[in-house]
Formats: C-alpha cells, structure tokens, sequence
C-alpha cells in the first residue's frame, strides 16, 4: 500500500519535476487538464497555479493519496481509477500530464496510445519518468535481493518497468506530430545515507515491503543501506549527494 505521509516526507526533491515539466509548457492554453497519477496533489499543484482558469481533473489508484490530494486542492476534481484500464469515459483532454507514474505500468505504449486518443486536436501529452534502472541506487536494492531469491521470486513484475530514452522517443513519435525530450540530473543534498533509504522506501522499495515479513524486512533494509552507504559516501561538509535521473517527455498531437 502507498504511504502518504512517508511519501510526502521528501515532498520538495519530488515535486520538483512537476514545476518544471509545467513551467516548460507555461506559454501554452489548456482548458482541460488530466493528471494521471497524480498521488498526494503535488504534480497538480503546479497544474492550478498555471492554469487557474481551466478544468482539472486529477486521478490516482491510490484512496490514502487522494484522501491528501483532496485536502490540499478541494477545487480540483480528484478520482480513484486504476490507470492500467482504459479511461477513456473521462472525455477528451488539451493536456495529459503525468509525473513519475508511467513506470509503474506495465504496458507502457498502449498507456501512452490510449492517452493520445484522448488529446484534442494539439492537444499535449507531458510526462516524467524516473530513469531508476540507470541510477546506482537500483543496483543496491538489486544487490541486496540475492539473499532473498526465495521470498522475492517474480519480484520483477511488483518493480518499476522502465526502458530507455531511445525506446521513449519511439513510444512517443508514434503519436506525436511533435516532439521533445530531455533528462535532468536532480542533485538532493541529504544529511545521511539513511535518508536515502528513506526517500527509496516511498517508491522503488515499496514493492520490498509488501512481499518481506517485518523481520526480513529489518535484514534486508539494513543491507540495502549498507550497499548505499558505499554508493554515495559523505561529501567534504558532512551531506550526501543523490543525484536522481529524469527523464521529460513532450508530445503534440
């Protein structure tokens, strides 16, 4: 289950890719504008406050998520649909925005051709995908998971599926009559190791934690630390430095 407040506990360092991915499309007019995946209302925040005259519609899997979400944005028209369904009764969309939720779906280019055909003529389609596979953090968490083949056994189908710029492009090219692409390396600055666990426990360890009882839990969080305590050693004044990999999607229909 996804933990709202753990989640938001490093709220800046992920809603940061939402603020730019919707500054990037600011000179643009949408009427109507699909979060999907929208969690806790942090990627729709930067939705309202750039378009606060038009209609917004935020959905989530997640009831805890959009419990928070409702809270924070009561204006907003919040959800609860499991994206890897079709939704197209939710009409049709000048924007599709979507914030570090695509990996988490495992037919990524029906997801994305579904989404076009629900764009207006012009209509854009915006998303962030986190390129965790090519990060040293991932490596760790797969390091840590050999000593728990038994219990993790068909773990990759819980995990993050995520393919490269190049197979994006082509994803995106598909559908888009106009295209654009970029990755950003995001420096968070954190006090200690630990805390990169901790930021790695609201996403990509989650599916660790539904499958390991408490006790595993304990000897596999620990090694995953360990694994990254080596990955990003301590800087000169005392911070660690995690650099997280972005990768922006933009495409007009």
């Amino acid at each position: 289950m996804w933990n709202a407040g753990l989640y938001e506990r490093y709220g800046k360092e992920r809603s940061k890719p939402s603020v730019d991915l919707a500054a990037r499309l600011r000179d643009k007019e949408f009427q109507r504008i699909l979060d999907v995946g929208c969690g806790s209302g942090m990627s729709t925040l930067p939705l309202v406050l750039s378009w606060e005259n038009a209609e917004i519609i935020g959905i989530d899997r997640s009831a805890e998520m959009l419990k928070k979400a409702e809270e924070m944005l009561p204006a907003v028209t919040f959800l609860q649909r499991d994206c890897r369904e079709p939704i197209f009764d939710l009409g049709t969309f000048d924007l599709i925005f979507s914030n570090a939720f695509i990996q988490w779906l495992p037919n990524q280019e029906e997801f994305i051709k579904n989404a076009f055909a629900m764009l207006n003529e012009g209509g854009v389609f915006a998303a962030q995908i986190p390129l965790f596979g090519e990060m040293p953090a991932n490596a760790c968490i797969t390091e840590a998971e050999k000593q728990f083949a038994r219990c993790l056994e068909g773990i990759e189908e819980e995990k993050f599926v995520l393919h490269s710029a190049r197979e994006y492009y082509d994803m995106l090219s598909a559908f888009a009559g106009e295209t654009e692409m970029w990755i950003t390396d995001y420096f968070h600055e954190m006090d200690s190791p630990e805390n990169i666990l901790e930021f790695l426990r609201g996403t990509a360890l989650l599916p660790y934690t539904r499958r390991l009882n408490e006790e595993e839990q304990a000897v596999f969080m620990q090694k995953v630390q360990k694994n990254l305590e080596a990955e990003y050693p301590r800087r000169a004044n005392g911070k660690v430095l995690f650099p997280f990999k972005r990768l922006f999607l933009i495409g007009r229909k």
